[in-house]
């Protein structure tokens, strides 16, 4: 799979343009798009958007098979392509695999990055696989750094390691933060103790992620903090069960080299590449045990028990103290 830096430097006016998109990240699809729709088109074509979940595939293949009069290149960019019918699929399979114009650039983005079948298999083989998943946090970093120095706002360091620790579930969520920061701020340097900062910082809400990752490190202070804190901000106990249900599912599977991870999707990629540290804290019949105690607080939030708060405290003291 190539990275978005990779597939921009090997773009090449003789080459045929065609791109699959693998992650959910929007921030870095929108900047790949821009960046391929100045490099293909510049001044002198079109940009033609198609989602499958509401357009029709007929106009689509119209567009795609159509000629300019004129030489025009056109770029179009699809969504929900897994929505195509049957025939469509086969369809769409032939085109790129017949050589198709060199006037027209296709992108293809499906977010459900999991999911894997036939048809998908096949695009991910004949188009070139660009990686748009949330960065890592160092990498992330570097990302911002970039956007900041592009859209000239002056930001201190620890600021940013600030937004990508409380908002880093998507690059997109960070480059928000740091847009309605700067636009409070009117342009001048950003800082995590200016009156914006301050404000963040009092009223910060935790993403989920976080406490599944700091379950799965056994960071038990974290851990307890971001629990009470998605509590307080009206998180159900039924979405924090089947989180951490799938976390210790995933464990389990992990070390046994089961081949039904696919199953039990986790969040994002942080949690999905931590993987090996979560299982290295935790032995098959740790998770299995911690899964049972799971099913009991289950049991407790059907039936509407008093007491749930307290067993989901104790479960997190005992998951993060062994």
């Amino acid at each position: 799979m190539n990275t978005i830096s990779q597939a921009i430097k090997n773009y090449n006016n003789n080459q045929f343009h065609n791109y699959y998109l693998n992650g959910d990240d929007v921030f870095l699809e929108k900047f790949f798009i821009n960046q391929i729709n100045q490099k293909f088109i510049g001044n002198d074509g079109q940009k033609i958007l198609y989602h499958f979940s509401v357009d029709n595939e007929s106009d689509f293949f119209n567009n795609l098979n159509s000629q300019s009069l004129f030489n025009s290149k056109k770029m179009i960019v699809c969504w929900d392509i897994n929505k195509l019918s049957k025939q469509g699929k086969k369809e769409f399979i032939d085109y790129v695999e017949s050589n198709p114009s060199k006037d027209v650039a296709l992108i293809v983005i499906y977010p459900g990055f999991r999911v894997k079948n036939k048809f998908i298999s096949d695009l991910t083989r004949i188009l070139t696989t660009v990686d748009v998943r949330t960065p890592f946090p160092g990498k992330m970093k570097n990302w911002v750094k970039f956007y900041t120095k592009v859209k000239n706002i002056r930001m201190t360091n620890d600021l940013i390691n600030f937004y990508i620790d409380y908002f880093g579930d998507s690059l997109s969520n960070v480059i928000g933060e740091i847009n309605k920061h700067s636009m409070y701020s009117e342009n001048k340097s950003l800082d995590i103790a200016d009156d914006y900062g301050n404000y963040v910082k009092s009223d910060r809400n935790y993403s989920y992620w976080q406490f599944l990752d700091s379950v799965g490190k056994k960071k038990l202070l974290r851990a307890l903090n971001i629990y009470r804190s998605m509590v307080e901000n009206g998180m159900s106990h039924n979405y924090i069960l089947s989180g951490l249900s799938n976390l210790f599912i995933n464990i389990y599977i992990k070390n046994n080299s089961l081949n039904c991870i696919n199953d039990f999707p986790l969040m994002n990629k942080i949690l999905i590449n931590n993987m090996n540290i979560y299982s290295s804290n935790f032995n098959s019949e740790e998770s299995l045990a911690l899964l049972n105690y799971l099913h009991k607080i289950d049991k407790m939030v059907k039936t509407f028990k008093y007491g749930v708060n307290l067993n989901f405290e104790l479960f997190i003291l005992k998951v993060c103290s062994e």
